[in-house]
């Protein structure tokens, strides 16, 4: 039987052109791993909720009325301050701030994005070469920022499109020596790879920051400062790997390891 997962399609859901890349990967990840066929569901009928900044939509699993339980693998918040009932199945939470929202957990879900097992699901196809020194992965809220405009036509950047086929996103980030990203699956898909990145800070008040605060603390480590918008200006004179400095994601194999051993057998 099919698996009734709930993901995050946005304006997607009716243009194909505004899938945001992140949120569709999740039934690709979920489908590798259980070799069973995943389905879009609503979240007052599914089973299960796994990558994402979803986890506030937990509320509204209901049946009839009455609250029923999700299995949860992955899955994150987006803000302090809020907190999530502990009914549920939690085999996996995207970080160390998930887990201290959920109240009454009488389990101990491992850490981690499943976005993290993006290289898993690459196994089997071509390695692409390096063709760019840097990628510059914009959220959408950032795509028409003039200072990723700017940047993306200097030689050697890369513009790289949330809204392009998780494949192709995929190839695009393994192209590239570097990543700078404001998406935070930017970062996660480059970290899958081992391909270094920093995260770039475009928008103010437009995305969460406590969610990438979140991603961060599954690795025991405190978030990198993100890079001002400014800094973007400085590739067309400047070493990226400078940008970056040094990168070190600690525990990447465990984290991946607890991920694929929590898997929820469904």
């Amino acid at each position: 039987m099919a698996i009734k997962l709930y993901w995050c399609r946005g304006k997607g859901e009716r243009d194909e052109q505004q899938r945001n890349f992140g949120d569709y990967l999740s039934p690709l990840i979920v489908e590798m791993l259980s070799t069973k066929t995943v389905v879009y569901a609503p979240i007052h009928s599914a089973e299960m909720m796994a990558i994402g900044s979803i986890l506030p939509r937990e509320r509204k699993a209901k049946r009839f009325f009455l609250p029923r339980r999700l299995h949860i693998w992955g899955a994150g918040t987006d803000a302090p301050d809020l907190k999530f009932s502990g009914r549920h199945h939690y085999h996996a939470v995207r970080g160390l701030k998930s887990f201290e929202q959920i109240s009454d957990l009488n389990q101990s879900p491992v850490f981690g994005d499943p976005g993290l097992l993006a290289n898993y699901w690459w196994e089997g196809k071509p390695k692409p070469e390096k063709r760019y020194r840097v990628g510059v992965i914009p959220h959408y809220v950032d795509q028409k920022n003039s200072f990723v405009e700017a940047a993306t036509k200097l030689p050697g950047v890369f513009f790289i499109n949330v809204f392009w086929p998780v494949e192709e996103v995929l190839r695009a980030i393994q192209s590239c020596d570097f990543i700078l990203s404001s998406s935070m699956h930017g970062l996660i898909i480059s970290d899958a790879f081992s391909v270094p990145n920093r995260r770039l800070r475009l928008s103010d008040g437009l995305i969460s920051d406590f969610k990438f605060v979140d991603y961060y603390s599954a690795f025991g480590m405190a978030e990198p400062e993100p890079l001002v918008k400014e800094s973007l200006l400085s590739l067309a004179s400047s070493d990226p790997a400078d940008l970056v400095g040094n990168y070190t994601r600690p525990n990447l194999a465990d984290l991946q390891s607890g991920l694929i051993k929590a898997f929820p057998s469904l």
